[in-house]
């Protein structure tokens, strides 16, 4: 069946800051030769090429493509990219998973075999391709991930691989951001309307003024989760660029630094170099700290902010080590036992609201899986040793929402308050916050204790996940429900299946490690401090965080509630875009402790 091939207008586009041409290959697949008929991805695909016309997207649609009308049109596609500052694709139609890679399914496709999957189908990391030349956002949604309709007729040929459901989790490389309708191993509904639940909520928003796209997928997630009563959940995988970027024009102006920095609404760090030192000096939170910011930034955008809390911290009452910065305090008042000189497995909160913390003593490790170890990736060598050569202070648990509304009601976290799903606040770890979100509560946590709070760096964490152990958990050699919340659907080694919960637990319901925390296996995903590079070539070895490489997207660590066993290995790695909030993502804190 030929496709029909046409382009929009050719208007040029414009992002926040500047003018830029923006693509959009927009691909609608439902008349399928071998299987039934699908009615929404045409209308899906009309309406959302509609909307990217609006606004002002250069435009190129297929609709019922062949496999060779889509192997040609992504081919242009990446051309016309290349040239751009903003790439999107956008696919409607059948997608399928056959030993954990993801294919697009041209209207021509017979597939009576399992084999026959590579000549008939397009694979994904050929779309992604197409975007990767772009200059900003590079960007595949898929509407894709139904039931595989191939399944019986490629299984009955006596298929020899793995076919899944849905679509399978991707890792995307540099700057491409991925969209799934439904979240791996899982199917997305068509819909009975003119569009399919997601592409309906993806309409909804695309089109809205100052909605940056990790705000986008939010709502269209939120309102995905609302329309199918939970069955369904939208999830992007890969990273954003550092800079916010809008799929519509129209981004809200910046605040003014000096009031946003005295106490104005709270807005999320700027980016770059001069960014990263100020988070620095905020995380030392004192006048020296602040000033030899603007000694080495003098005519930065950050300057005005450190100036901003200089004055205010000539006003600040002392404080003592473990009280409160609203308390003012006598400079001869004797202060409490301090926790930096306590031995390694002491417990402590620096105040009544704080996190508790533990001591992890200093030492020595080999980090990264051996090449014998089921499940582990290239991302995960090679295999070097790292001295952490000073004892610090980890979370007992991963932060919670407890936790995290105190930081809300203090003045803090950007004022953000994080849906819970439903599943509860108190003591359930923190979901539904980004990589910024958690740098805004170890600062605002170092502003109200005076200490030096920080996420730990990928190697700190992968130290104390281990505690002491060499083996892909710190429970040996395989794990079990019993032991973390993940999903028991799955095995590894000679492990037994258990149970899926399906949402978070309240911290701490399963056993310690041998440092004494909790969780750092399953419940949700830590954001560590570090930017994403692709293997250990080049690490840090003194426990420090890398603070090179694709520093758009940072580290996650421990798997999740709804990973399988293999994710929450004490040395898989996984990465997201640092704006990006998801249903499985918290972190823990670590303490710098002053010997």
């Amino acid at each position: 069946m030929d496709a029909r091939h046409t382009h929009g207008d050719g208007r040029k586009a414009r992002l926040a800051a500047g003018a830029a041409e923006r693509v959009a290959l927009v691909i609608g697949n439902g008349a399928y030769e071998k299987v039934p008929y699908l009615a929404n991805p045409g209308n899906d695909a009309a309406d959302v090429g509609d909307a990217f016309e609006r606004l002002g997207y250069s435009v190129t649609r297929l609709e019922n493509a062949g496999r060779e009308a889509l192997f040609q049109g992504l081919q242009d596609f990446k051309r016309a990219a290349g040239a751009s500052e903003v790439a999107v694709v956008f696919y409607a139609g059948h997608g399928i998973e056959v030993d954990k890679r993801n294919y697009l399914v041209p209207v021509d496709a017979q597939l009576a075999r399992d084999d026959d999957v590579e000549y008939e189908t397009v694979s994904l990391e050929l779309v992604m391709r197409s975007v990767e030349r772009a200059r900003g956002l590079q960007l595949v949604i898929l509407d894709a991930c139904r039931d595989n309709p191939f399944a019986a007729r490629m299984q009955s040929a006596g298929a020899s691989r793995s076919i899944g459901r849905g679509l399978a989790r991707v890792a995307p490389s540099g700057g491409t951001m991925v969209a799934y309708a439904a979240e791996e191993g899982k199917t997305a509904a068509d819909g009975d309307g003119r569009n399919s639940p997601y592409t309906g909520a993806l309409l909804r928003y695309l089109e809205e003024p100052g909605l940056d796209v990790g705000r986008l997928f939010r709502k269209v997630r939120d309102e995905v989760l609302r329309e199918t009563g939970g069955s369904q959940k939208p999830f992007e995988y890969g990273a954003l660029p550092v800079e916010d970027v809008y799929l519509a024009s129209g981004a809200p102006p910046p605040k003014d630094a000096a009031t946003a920095a005295a106490g104005g609404t709270p807005q999320p760090p700027p980016s770059g170099d001069a960014a990263r030192a100020y988070e620095a000096a905020e995380r030392v939170g004192t006048v020296a700290a602040y000033r030899a910011f603007i000694r080495r930034f003098p005519g930065s955008f950050e300057a005005e902010l450190a100036q901003a809390q200089i004055d205010k911290l000539g006003e600040t009452p002392l404080v003592v080590a473990g009280g409160d910065p609203d308390d003012a305090v006598s400079p001869t008042a004797p202060s409490p036992p301090s926790p930096d000189e306590a031995p390694p497995g002491t417990r402590f909160r620096d105040c009544a609201e704080c996190p508790e913390l533990v001591v992890v003593p200093s030492g020595t490790y080999m980090m990264g899986s051996p090449s014998g170890e089921s499940g582990r990736s290239d991302t995960e060598g090679p295999v070097h040793r790292v001295r952490i050569g000073r004892a610090f202070a980890v979370g007992v648990y991963e932060v919670t929402f407890a936790e995290w509304d105190a930081c809300v009601s203090g003045g803090g976290c950007y004022g953000y308050r994080p849906d819970d799903e439903g599943w509860g606040r108190g003591r359930r770890p923190v979901i539904n916050v980004s990589w910024e979100d958690a740098q805004g509560y170890v600062r605002w946590l170092s502003r109200k204790t005076g200490q030096e709070y920080r996420l730990l760096s990928e190697s700190e964490w992968e130290y104390v996940a281990r505690g002491g152990t060499t083996g892909p958990f710190h429970t040996g050699s395989t794990i079990s429900t019993e032991q973390a919340n993940y999903n028991g659907d799955y095995t590894y080694g000679s492990g037994r299946k258990g149970r899926h919960i399906g949402k978070t637990v309240k911290v701490g319901s399963y056993p310690s490690n041998g440092f004494g925390l909790h969780d750092v296996h399953g419940n949700v995903w830590e954001w560590v401090e570090d930017c994403w590079n692709g293997s250990y070539a080049g690490a840090p070895t003194d426990g420090s965080a890398w603070e090179s490489g694709n520093c758009a997207a940072r580290v996650l660590r421990g798997g999740s509630w709804n990973d399988s066993p293999r994710d929450l290995r004490s040395a898989n790695r996984f990465r997201f875009a640092t704006g990006i909030r998801g249903i499985v993502n918290g972190f823990r804190v670590a303490r710098t402790l002053t010997p």
